[in-house]
């Protein structure tokens, strides 16, 4: 038997944070200023993180807030909140990553997406550009160095 306090109920769909609730419902607004490149997953995905707690929504995409069965009549209301979450994503990302994630069919499924794609592919990005900083560093001081002995 499944623990009915995974699923979302009427409490929970009508809870309403420290924005009003036309404030919290915008579709068109952002869930920070960061928005999603190819080279910023981690930045992007804590302001996102941050922004979706502020607004009692975390857990739409990490998986606190169940979608209820389909013939359940919760089942719309979770849907309404769960698509106005996904359209804050990809209003959160620049254009051309936000094309390849339109058709996700939850937020949660586009959280993970985004996270597949693009979390560890961060990591990597950071060690190079690091090795580019380290590279720069080595040869400005052998610049000052030889300018130095002369």
């Amino acid at each position: 038997m499944e623990d009915s306090s995974k699923y979302v109920g009427a409490d929970d769909i009508n809870r309403s944070s420290n924005t009003s609730e036309g404030e919290q419902n915008n579709p068109n607004q952002r869930l920070g200023s960061v928005l999603l490149n190819e080279l910023n997953y981690l930045p992007w995905s804590r302001a996102v993180t941050i922004a979706l707690g502020e607004r009692s929504k975390l857990g739409y995409v990490n998986g606190h807030i169940k979608a209820p069965d389909p013939s359940s009549q919760n089942y719309e209301a979770w849907q309404s909140k769960d698509q106005l979450v996904m359209y804050w994503l990809l209003n959160s990302m620049e254009n051309n990553i936000t094309e390849i994630f339109s058709y996700s069919e939850s937020s949660m499924d586009l959280w993970e997406a985004v996270k597949e794609m693009y979390g560890n592919q961060n990591n990597a990005a950071h060690f190079f550009k690091s090795k580019g900083i380290l590279l720069i560093c080595s040869k400005m001081a052998k610049l000052i160095c030889n300018y130095l002995e002369f």
